[in-house]
């Protein structure tokens, strides 16, 4: 059958409007989110489903000339892509599929994401004839994830409450790809979306009876029944998957190698938030990922009896943020000058305690919060409470800085720089009295965002540090690749320092570059005298904090403190 009795045998003789129509509206009825539409290529009538003109505000059922009306509500800077993924080149229509997720204005005028897939029916002249599509309103479903078709994060939340309500162990396993970034620079990100596709596709037909889930960015999240599966057996499951990842996938015939890393948490306690247990698996695949570790990192593996308790004081800690930030306060740990003893400002540091579990050290929570995109709520109040207590100490010692860490989550808010600001004018707080720290994570940040964080800091009268210099990303770059004022050399690095010879030379090259470079140093961890003047003698240090002068106390305590050392130094 040719193109003209298709023409003929449907559009003219009616049967599109009785028995294909009957099957086209039944069709259209099945999803409250999804459209439909077939559009004839000869005659270049197209025939959509009800919904979808009265969601598009369309003129009409059937349509002459569609593309053009269709054109026009797409979001202007994706209307070019829209054209050229509809170009289809003689000789590949049978392997040809529309696959596009754009922006279209819907009746109300508002701009609505929706996904849209293509495909061309062709006649025995392998000639294209119809063309049938349909497009997914994204607006009107809150759990699809348009790119995979996976249940997004808000069903997998609400999957991990109904396994707490209904007392059953699960294992949350979430996985990361490490090198998605190169992909979509040499391919492009339709090619992107597709290996996206093919991975949750693998983990669908491989992950036995789990539930897989699309989250933010390349993680995939997948919900194991610990009452059918051990960990041993989910371990093999993520070996098996990294290497099928690496050594077997191919994309339109592309052989693309990709590395996966994994974290995972075992969630037998009910009481247990479903937040909280999602961000101990992200914090675990977090590691695995900055670490480059291969094998599944496991929250708590080595220490199974204790993880429980730590999951219920980090459920506990969340719920406090919640709660007007009940159980956190700041203590303050002085920074001395090197040159004059005179004390020049303080540290703020984040404290909790709880009733039940007393206080608990900053090292068992603050890596795990900083991750939590919680912390944005928790940072503006620990800003606010050190600006606020600095206020006093200003008033008789105009040049008194307070050093306030930053945190992950708050540089990849778009509101933190408005939040900052903020806070600055209701606690009218001088913004030059005001350091900000980045912590070894902040430095994971694209270079060139955080460059221009840095920038802003600057032009609005704060100082800015580099926190934990000497571990983990630290390099010598980042002191001429970033603006900052100070630079924070971690107590990890100068301990026994004055026995340490190759400590000595990389400290000599850090203090040395940074002067040079018209950047503080400040070093941190000093405990006794005689470690004090080996570096005050030896390297080019401007600042020193540590427990020789004082530990981190409360604020109270550190107006005492500083009263008291202003009188002796």
């Amino acid at each position: 059958m040719g193109s003209d009795s298709f023409n003929a045998d449907i559009f003219r003789s009616g049967l599109l409007s009785d028995f294909f129509g009957e099957i086209f509206r039944s069709l259209s009825q099945c999803a409250d989110n999804i459209f439909f539409s077939i559009t004839h290529l000869p005659t270049d009538m197209t025939l959509l489903s009800d919904s979808a003109v009265e969601y598009f505000d369309l003129p009409a059922n059937m349509i002459h000339h569609f593309g053009p009306v269709w054109i026009e509500r797409i979001e202007e800077n994706s209307r070019a892509l829209f054209e050229e993924s509809i170009r289809v080149e003689p000789g590949k229509y049978d392997s040809y599929v529309h696959d596009l997720v754009y922006r279209v204005k819907n009746k109300d005028g508002k701009y609505v994401t929706v996904s849209c897939r293509g495909k061309l029916i062709l006649d025995d002249t392998k000639s294209p004839v119809f063309c049938v599509a349909t497009f997914i309103n994204h607006e009107a479903t809150e759990t699809i994830d348009p790119v995979t078709g996976l249940y997004n994060r808000n069903n997998l939340l609400d999957t991990l409450k109904k396994y707490t309500h209904d007392n059953r162990p699960y294992y949350l396993v979430l996985t990361g790809i490490l090198n998605f970034s190169e992909i979509n620079r040499m391919y492009g990100y339709r090619f992107g979306n597709h290996v996206l596709k093919e991975v949750s596709e693998l983990l669908l037909k491989s992950g036995k009876d789990a539930m897989v889930f699309r989250c933010e960015g390349v993680k995939t999240a997948l919900v194991f029944d610990a009452e059918r599966h051990d960990l041993k057996e989910i371990k093999e499951f993520f070996n098996d998957i990294r290497d099928m990842l690496y050594k077997s996938l191919y994309i339109k015939d592309i052989h693309i190698a990709l590395d996966i890393c994994g974290g995972a948490v075992l969630a037998n306690e009910f009481s247990t938030d479903p937040n909280t247990i999602y961000n101990s698996a992200l914090y675990a695949l977090s590691v695995a990922k900055e670490e480059k570790q291969a094998e599944l990192q496991v929250f708590e593996n080595d220490l199974l009896n204790e993880s429980n308790r730590r999951l219920e004081i980090l459920n506990a800690i969340r719920t406090s943020i919640a709660d007007n930030f009940e159980g956190f306060y700041l203590c303050y740990q002085p920074i001395v000058d090197a040159e004059t003893n005179q004390v020049g400002g303080m540290e703020a540091l984040l404290r909790w305690r709880n009733k039940k579990y007393g206080v608990v050290p900053p090292n068992d929570f603050i890596p795990w919060l900083e991750r939590d995109p919680i912390f944005f709520e928790l940072g503006n109040w620990i800003l606010r409470t050190a600006m606020h207590d600095t206020k006093k100490l200003i008033k008789n010692n105009p040049g008194f800085i307070v050093n306030v860490n930053l945190a992950y989550p708050q540089l990849q808010r778009s509101d933190f720089k408005t939040a900052l600001n903020s806070i600055i004018k209701e606690e009218e707080f001088p913004a030059e009295n005001l350091k900000l720290e980045l912590t070894e994570r902040c430095r994971l940040r694209d270079m060139n965002l955080l460059r221009n964080d840095m920038i802003f800091f600057k032009s609005s009268g704060m100082q800015t540090a580099l926190d934990d210099f000497g571990t983990g990303y630290s390099a010598l770059n980042l002191l001429t690749e970033l603006p900052v004022d100070q630079v924070k050399i971690d107590r990890s690095f100068v301990i026994n320092i004055e026995n340490d010879i190759p400590k000595q030379c990389l400290l000599r090259a850090i203090t040395t570059c940074a002067t040079e470079l018209g950047k503080k140093v400040c070093v941190e961890g000093v405990e006794t005298a005689k470690m004090r003047d080996y570096l005050k003698n030896n390297f080019s240090v401007s600042f020193f904090q540590g427990y020789l002068y004082s530990k981190p106390i409360i604020f109270d305590e550190f107006l005492d403190w500083y009263m008291s050392y202003n009188k002796t130094a």
